[in-house]
């Protein structure tokens, strides 16, 4: 991961580089495989334990089974690069997902999505990068060698 300090911190990546915007964009679809696989892993505990048969492990079982779809799209386009669309989408339900674990007070799921959002902020960021694909350092030292 190309990251734009000496500190290496995850939040603070270089996008001054086509390198260091593929890696924002490859690591943006990590973090939304793993808010996919979190929505996954609700669905079934949280919806089996309501009952499908019942309105609200229904609600449950949709919302996060469009929690899922989304997060595992964005994962495949961000991975490839572009989604940078589905990459907010993706962001926005992990912010909306955020809010809920502060109301439950819950610790361990405010970290770890803290981080999944966090991530996938900067592989939209990534992305956006790659889109306008205009003025990366590399290009230019490209030429030279």
């Amino acid at each position: 991961m190309a990251f734009s300090d000496e500190k290496r911190r995850f939040w603070q990546i270089d996008l001054t580089t086509r390198a260091g915007a593929k890696s924002a964009a490859y690591q943006g679809a990590l973090a939304c495989f793993i808010f996919c696989g979190m929505a996954v892993l609700g669905l079934l505990v949280f919806g089996g334990l309501a009952g499908i048969s019942t309105p609200q492990g229904l609600s449950i079982v949709a919302g996060a089974g469009l929690e899922a779809v989304v997060g595992l799209v964005a994962g495949l386009r961000l991975r490839s690069g572009q989604g940078a669309y589905w990459g907010i989408a993706a962001a926005v339900l992990a912010a909306l997902e955020l809010i809920g674990k502060v109301v439950a007070l819950s610790i361990g799921g405010l970290v770890l999505t803290g981080m999944v959002l966090i991530i996938t902020v900067q592989g939209v960021r990534g992305a956006f990068a790659l889109k306008r694909a205009a003025g990366f350092e590399d290009d230019d030292i490209e030429v030279f060698t």
